[in-house]
């Protein structure tokens, strides 16, 4: 909305612009009909061992077998990413190998006995959870016929065919590596050795909260510290991140009135409205089929209860962030919970063959049960089709309201009678219900209320202000000294984002949306400096009412290179741990005690004991995952003090107080089989992350999205 007025305020710059574009646009037309191949290469997503990922194959498979995934679009993409590189790996791996799939195992791993587990998450019945035999036999016989098939199902079983072969040759590259797995003996003794030698010890803990030292962090403390933990700050890719400011756009108090105002005349009109949920509906409100409990009753609404009558409407009052009416729909005593039984035949309320046969099976058990021919119990197992509780006779229990779906929750509460027995059509198809019971804990009347609410949110023209003053920010400070130097004279702070990758999406509080992406692109352009401002400004829009919630100011902050970061780059991240570690030690090096009674008192702290620990178990509960305290427990004697050990939580001293040896060695086959058992369980990922670091993957997402 702000940019629309933006473009209209430089109209005439706009007329240029396309001008320009016009004539870029037939130039190109003529070179791209010479240049055929470069744009044939550009549908090269990556390269994983020199062979190539089509971005083609990339939107096929994202077309027909991820459509109608949940998952968010850069979790879909990173999904399809990992899963075509996994799958040129394996089957490379497997060509090597000699490793495939027949026909005759895709086809059993589709529909025999031992189906894949891929088949089994996609076509599980929803409401049963099982796997739908029924579906995948009729989708069996009509590929074996070559009948005409829907064609989005055609290729999302193509696609699905593909995962299943990748799947199941992991599984087969998986079990070679993992059938050769060895545990030797001395392995075996010394698991043994670990898990059965047993200290107990008095120990004090110091946190480093109750230091008081005063110490200063280098630059070479934090690299010490890097250097120490190599594996965890060494990165593979070269990471960027920005400077940025954010400018919140939020409701003036005239936007305020006129949404106010909106919703009074909204309330004029809602009172003489003749078809109340219509008219709910039609103005973005709902009415839950549900009846309130004074106590569970809107504020400003719990407050005029006493003298309200059906019809009567309360507000606009605010109520989080937003203008709320109620409308009084129903009053009346409800039961506050209902045990009933049923019996269900499955029908699609689409299918109206379905549902027309569902509605004769069920009204010939009606007759059979008013007749008294069968008993209920016997006619529920007999032909109920939920599988939950037939064989209960169809007993649900007992319930409130609100647990059942609309149509079937009106006849427990509403309509129906304890001890009545009534047909309801509901989503899942015909039910026969019979109200066992309904139970009141008060003859309190309960409220059914219509509600209607409009979020308080920055009108179009508040929008358009602050992008406009943002605009002028970003036209006067193109590079970062005079950005920070305007932004500080209006006591603007920048923030400086996480590090990110290429294809990263996420930008720390700025979270992981297009607009993050788009920075994050901007970011990695060939052309951005360090110290450059992005020309755009970026908005974030509110995800639930859809406004222009923030605009924000890029600069380029730093630039990583892969392998071993920089201090400057996890020098934030570090911070708290570097700073305890040196406090521990200057803590460690001063303290002076004469037993850990008189450490204690030093430091308002308490002598505390673990029983019973082992080196095979480095978390002990009350100290927690402290090995380099349990380490020194052992090697220390017995009633002897250690000197201090800095450690995860604070400085610690430990005494010894007894140490039992484990012994003679005791069915080291068991021992070695559990250990070998271990190791088999993690093969499968562990082998793939290695094949994945051995392969040369040439990754080009970032020119795609």
């Amino acid at each position: 909305m702000a940019l629309i007025t933006k473009i209209r305020k430089h109209f005439w710059f706009v007329l240029i612009l396309l001008g320009l574009a016009l004539a870029a646009f037939i130039l190109m037309d003529v070179q791209g009909s010479q240049n055929l191949g470069a744009v044939a290469g550009e549908t090269t997503l990556g390269t994983v061992n020199g062979q190539k990922i089509d971005y083609r194959d990339y939107q096929m498979t994202e077309g027909a077998y991820y459509r109608n995934s949940q998952a968010d679009a850069f979790t879909k993409r990173s999904s399809i990413w990992n899963y075509f590189v996994e799958k040129t790996i394996i089957e490379n791996e497997a060509n090597d190998l000699g490793l495939s799939i027949s026909t005759d195992e895709l086809k059993d791993l589709q529909f025999g006995a031992n189906v894949s587990p891929i088949i089994q998450q996609n076509w599980a019945n929803p409401q049963t959870r099982q796997l739908d035999v029924n579906q995948l036999q009729q989708i069996k016989t009509a590929i074996e016929n070559g009948d005409d098939m829907n064609p989005d199902l055609r290729a999302y079983w193509a696609e699905q065919e593909n995962q299943i072969i990748k799947d199941q040759l992991q599984k087969k590259l998986t079990n070679l590596v993992s059938k050769s797995l060895y545990t030797p003996t001395w392995m075996a003794e010394s698991s043994f050795k670990d898990d059965n030698t047993k200290a107990d010890f008095k120990y004090v803990k110091i946190p480093f909260t109750a230091l008081n030292q005063t110490v200063t962090v280098t630059d070479a403390d934090y690299q010490n510290y890097i250097n120490e933990n190599k594996y965890l700050y060494t990165e593979d890719e070269e990471t960027r991140s920005i400077q940025y400011a954010g400018f919140v756009v939020t409701p003036t108090s005239a936007d305020s009135t006129q949404i106010f105002d909106s919703m009074s005349q909204l309330k004029t009109s809602f009172a003489e409205a003749k078809n109340d949920s219509l008219f709910t509906l039609s103005n973005g409100g709902s009415y839950p089929n549900i009846y309130f409990k004074k106590e569970n009753l809107p504020e400003p609404f719990k407050a005029r209860v006493a003298g309200l009558n059906i019809g009567d409407i309360v507000g606009p009052y605010a109520d989080q962030g937003a203008y709320s009416i109620v409308k009084t729909l129903d009053i009346r005593n409800i039961p506050d919970s209902v045990s009933a039984k049923h019996i269900l035949r499955n029908a699609d309320a689409s299918n109206t063959l379905a549902t027309a046969q569902a509605e004769k099976y069920v009204d010939s058990l009606m007759v059979r049960l008013n007749s008294g021919a069968e008993s209920w119990d016997s006619l529920a197992i007999k032909n109920s089709q939920d599988p939950s509780n037939a064989f209960k006779g169809g007993d649900l229990g007992t319930f409130t309201q609100g647990r059942m779906v609309g149509p079937f929750n009106d006849v427990c509460f509403l309509t129906g009678k304890k001890g009545g027995v009534y047909k309801v059509k509901t989503q899942y198809g015909i039910h026969i219900v019979k109200i066992e019971d309904q139970i009141y804990t008060d003859s309190d009347p309960e409220y059914k209320l219509a509600l209607i609410q409009k979020p308080i949110v920055p009108s179009e023209s508040t929008q358009n202000a602050m992008y406009d003053k943002v605009s002028d920010i970003v036209a006067e400070n193109r590079d970062y000294a005079s950005l920070k130097a305007a932004l500080t004279a209006s006591n603007i702070q920048l923030t400086t984002s996480p590090t990110f990758k290429i294809n990263d999406s996420n930008l720390g509080t700025l979270g992981s949306n297009q607009t993050s992406r788009d920075i994050i692109k901007w970011a990695f352009d060939p052309s951005t400096e360090v110290g450059d401002v992005s020309p755009e400004v970026y908005a974030y829009s509110d995800p639930v009412n859809y406004f222009d919630s923030q605009y924000v100011i890029a600069c380029l902050g730093s630039l990583y290179p892969k392998g071993l970061q920089p201090v400057s780059a996890v020098k934030s991240k570090i911070h708290d741990a570097v700073l305890n570690k040196k406090k521990g030690e200057a803590a460690a090096a001063s303290m002076n005690f004469s037993s850990l009674d008189d450490l204690a008192s030093q430091y308002g702290a308490q002598v505390q004991t673990a029983t019973a620990v082992t080196l095979a178990n480095p978390s002990v509960p009350g100290l927690g995952n402290e090995r380099e305290v349990i380490g020194t427990a052992f090697k220390t004697d017995v009633n002897s003090t250690s000197k201090p050990i800095v450690g995860n939580g604070g400085v610690y001293v430990v005494q010894p107080t007894s140490v039992t040896e484990a012994g003679e060695f005791v069915n080291i086959p068991s021992i070695r089989k559990s250990l070998n058992s271990a190791s088999q369980s993690s093969t499968g990922f562990s082998l793939m992350e290695s094949l994945k670091k051995s392969a040369k993957i040439e990754d080009n997402r970032a020119t795609f999205f």
